[in-house]
Parts: structure tokens; sequence; C-alpha cells
């Protein structure tokens, strides 16, 4: 799979960075950041603390508000897991895209870090990863795909299987909104994958408000089903006409990573679900 119309070249590298809105750099990747960042302490009581990306990108964007570069995806990650102890001593990468995963791969290398990397679609890469996974270690994982429809929830299912594990999650509620009635017209849907049975978990639910309501908490019952819960603050994050496009979740069983998420997301006060 080809990213080439997504991306721009970055000229400290000639390699291609993503292109993306403001929001990915003065939201998303900032509370990413002081999550790994806050939780140092923890990582470092661990022989292994391995970094998990299903979905990583190149690992450099270009934010088109202002023109400029900077680190994203797994560099960003390295970087600020280098700033205490603690740092990653594994990283575990794949993408749909060879070329930004070819870019991440490069990255890295550049910075020293030794990784495992792995293309193609996440929910075919996930079952390498986790033969790959060393013993006795702590995990973190990001899944930020583009749309729902690319987080298959086998992918949960497989990474709650370890147990120290969090999972920091790009949930697209605005591309759950938009396919939600599409779905029970047609009676199949992107987002089948995603929550399995959902169909059947709201074919009673009449206004739309209920509608996304009830859909999500029959997600997170899914979640609850694998040993994870979401964490109490989920951050909205809104584009440029303040229109929810995600929100930015937390999977963990352990309530220090609770209290750390809720302190990452105060970055602006987090908005409402919907």
């Amino acid at each position: 799979m080809s990213a080439s119309l997504n991306t721009i070249l970055d000229p400290i590298d000639s390699l291609p960075a993503m292109i993306v809105g403001r929001w990915v750099t003065d939201e998303k990747h900032q509370i990413i950041k002081r999550y790994i960042h806050s939780a140092f302490a923890a990582r470092n009581k661990w022989p292994n603390r391995t970094y998990i990306d299903l979905f990583s990108g190149p690992g450099r964007v270009y934010t088109r508000h202002n023109n400029s570069f900077s680190d994203g995806g797994v560099l960003a990650a390295w970087r600020i897991s280098q700033a205490y102890k603690g740092a990653f001593t594994h990283f575990f990468v794949a993408d749909a895209s060879r070329e930004y995963l070819n870019a991440a791969q490069l990255r890295l290398s550049k910075v020293g870090v030794t990784g495992s990397f792995y293309p193609g679609f996440a929910h075919n890469t996930v079952e390498n990863i986790l033969n790959d996974l060393p013993q006795n270690s702590l995990h973190l994982a990001l899944l930020d795909p583009f749309n729902a429809g690319h987080l298959h929830f086998s992918i949960i299912e497989k990474l709650a299987s370890f147990k120290n594990i969090d999972l920091v999650v790009h949930l697209s509620t605005g591309d759950i909104q938009r396919n939600l009635a599409k779905g029970l017209l047609s009676g199949k849907s992107t987002l089948d994958n995603f929550a399995p049975g959902w169909q059947n978990a709201i074919l009673k639910v009449n206004s739309k408000r209920d509608l996304r309501k009830t859909f999500l908490d029959y997600w997170f019952s899914l979640i609850r089903g694998t040993g994870l819960t979401v964490c109490d603050s989920m951050y909205a994050v809104k584009n440029s006409k303040e229109s929810t496009m995600y929100h930015l979740c937390l999977l963990s069983r352990h309530p220090l990573a609770n209290k750390l998420w809720t302190d990452a997301c105060k970055i602006s006060p987090t908005r409402a679900l919907f």
C-alpha cells in the first residue's frame, strides 16, 4: 500500500512525513507523550519495556497549519522515554504501508533503536508480534488507525492476553457516528469488525443519541470481557470547526494507569463524549 498522497518529504532526512492537522501535534501527541513520561517509574521496575505500534506511520509529521515538521508515532515515543529511567527496551512496529514502515525503521535505526518491523494490516501483524514479545515485560501498545473499521476487536482481544499491558486507543467516534445508521439499514458495516454483534445490541434503540450511547456501551462491555477497562478520562479531539473527530482512551487493568492517564489528559478540559 502506498501512502504518498498523504506525505511530504522531510528536509532533515528526505524521508516521508505524514501530513496532519494541528490537533494531532497540539493534542493527541502531547497526551500520549505526557502519559509515557509520567509512567517512567512504573516502567523502570521491569527488565523489559516494550512499545507496540500496529499503525505506526513514518515516525515524523508535517503540521499543515503552521508548516512545521516534528516527531510523531514511534520516534516521539522513543525520545520521550529517554528523558528519565524506564526507557523502552523493545519496539514492535507495524503498518499496512511499506513506505511508512520503511521510513519508521530508518529513523529508529538512526537513533540507535533496534526494533522488530512487520508489514501488513494490524489484524494480521498482531499475531506475529505476540509471538515475538519478550517475557517478564511491561507493554504499552498504541492503536491509532484511520477509522474504526481498521481496529478489529480481535486485535484488542489478543493484546489483552498479556496481563501487563496498557493500550492507548484512537476511538473513532466520528466515524462510528457516520456509519451506525447506514450499517443498520444495510445489515453489513465497517463497524462489524470493530464491535462484533453490535447490531443485535441496539436493534430496539430509537433515537440517534441513544443509538450512539448504546453502541459505545456495548463496545465497553466487550472491552471488559477481555479483562481490561476503559479508563475514566476520554479526551475529545476536535477539528478547526469544533467537531469531534475521535477520542483518545486508555485500556488498562491497573488503577495507577487510570490516574496517570487522567492527569495526561489535562492539557485542556476533557470534553463530553457526544
